[in-house]
């Protein structure tokens, strides 16, 4: 299909200005319909009306196709399930539309724009929104002043493997960021919120180093001999720290975690096999019970995941489990927010329990990420 010249000409200027957003928005395919009103993506396309969009100028024209890729970056069209689409919908604008604003480009008129949701993630806007129904903008947007850029429903491609597309955008993401860093044309702003997207919090090469030294795990080698000595005379085995062969992983998958931290918890489960040089991770799921489980190796990369559960918490059952299981791991970390009171009996092996909220637990190690 031909798009209007004005199309091909904004989203040129999108990768010039803003490299990040533009490349991304290549990956959409452009699609001129009357169907909708003003614009929106679907995670595959990028839809827009020709009429709305000509009635823009140049340069809110350029923050609209912004707006559309942040739908893409934060993956609301697969995350939407059961909530309520058009509040989803209002709470990705009132998020998105700051970010728009502060990497430094104009947006069309809009009345989802409010400092008041500054630092807050798309759930925590959609839950302030359910809890004060007068906070909800009155009316559907048909002038398209409210929200002017919809997440759509989600595509057959994207509903029938949501993980995969997922794991696609965070490699996709990622590299986009890189390419506009290294151009120098990547907001500091942009740069923050994107390093929590895609980039794990913990240093797991030194944290998982640390658990061998601890449990006698390095040794020497004659293969390396120690290069200090060499120059004496001497050829003295040097010490090594091997590959870490299994560890255990457990994402707790209740209902008190947002979907932004269980996609943050995709990428501590990455490092850990690229950066800590781990061969096996043995992956569960669990709320009150354990609800999926695999085990992961580097060939696993980029990780297709569909989280399960969200429902209650307890440790004790998915801890025993895994003991069970998986009696040989190194350690075993524990993704979660420790809002729990059943943590099971403490396990033969190590424990790190990995959180951003509380720094409480009966036995194991707490890593606190923010």
């Amino acid at each position: 299909m031909m798009m209007i010249p004005e199309f091909t000409r904004a989203r040129a200027q999108l990768l010039l200005k803003q490299p990040f957003f533009g490349t991304l928005c290549l990956r959409l395919t452009p699609i001129e319909t009357e169907e909708i009103p003003t614009a929106g993506t679907d995670g595959k396309r990028l839809l827009y009306n020709p009429k709305f969009f000509l009635d823009m100028t140049d340069q809110q024209r350029i923050g609209l196709l912004a707006h559309e890729v942040m739908h893409v970056v934060f993956l609301h069209m697969a995350r939407l399930n059961e909530r309520d689409h058009y509040l989803w919908n209002v709470a990705g604008d009132y998020v998105i539309n700051l970010v728009v604003r502060d990497a430094g480009l104009q947006l069309p008129p809009t009345d989802l724009l409010d400092d008041k949701y500054a630092n807050m993630t798309t759930d925590e806007v959609y839950r302030k929104l359910q809890e004060d129904p007068d906070s909800q903008p009155q009316g559907g947007g048909a002038d398209g002043k409210e929200s002017f850029g919809n997440c759509v429903q989600q595509s057959s491609a994207v509903n029938k493997n949501p993980g995969e597309f997922e794991a696609d955008m965070r490699v996709a993401i990622k590299q986009a960021a890189e390419a506009a860093k290294a151009a120098g044309k990547l907001p500091g702003s942009l740069e923050a919120l994107l390093g929590d997207l895609v980039e794990p919090k913990v240093n797991w090469k030194e944290r998982l180093a640390r658990f061998l030294r601890n449990n006698n795990k390095s040794d020497y080698s004659w293969q390396k001999p120690n290069r200090r000595f060499i120059g004496q005379g001497l050829y003295l085995p040097s010490m090594y720290a091997p590959s870490i062969e299994e560890i255990g992983v457990i994402t707790d998958t209740s209902g008190s975690r947002t979907d932004e931290e269980l996609n943050q918890d995709l990428g501590e489960i990455s490092a850990m096999l690229i950066d800590a040089n781990v061969d096996n991770v043995h992956f569960m799921q669990a709320d009150t019970e354990v609800t999926a489980e695999e085990t992961f190796t580097r060939e696993s990369l980029p990780l297709k995941v569909t989280m399960q559960g969200r429902g209650g918490t307890r440790f004790g059952p998915a801890i025993a489990e895994m003991a069970d299981k998986h009696p040989n791991i190194s350690c075993l970390i524990y993704l979660t927010d420790l809002e729990a009171s059943d943590f099971g009996t403490e396990p033969h092996f190590p424990v790190v329990w990995v959180s951003n909220y509380s720094t409480e637990a009966p036995y194991g190690e707490i890593i606190k990420t923010n």
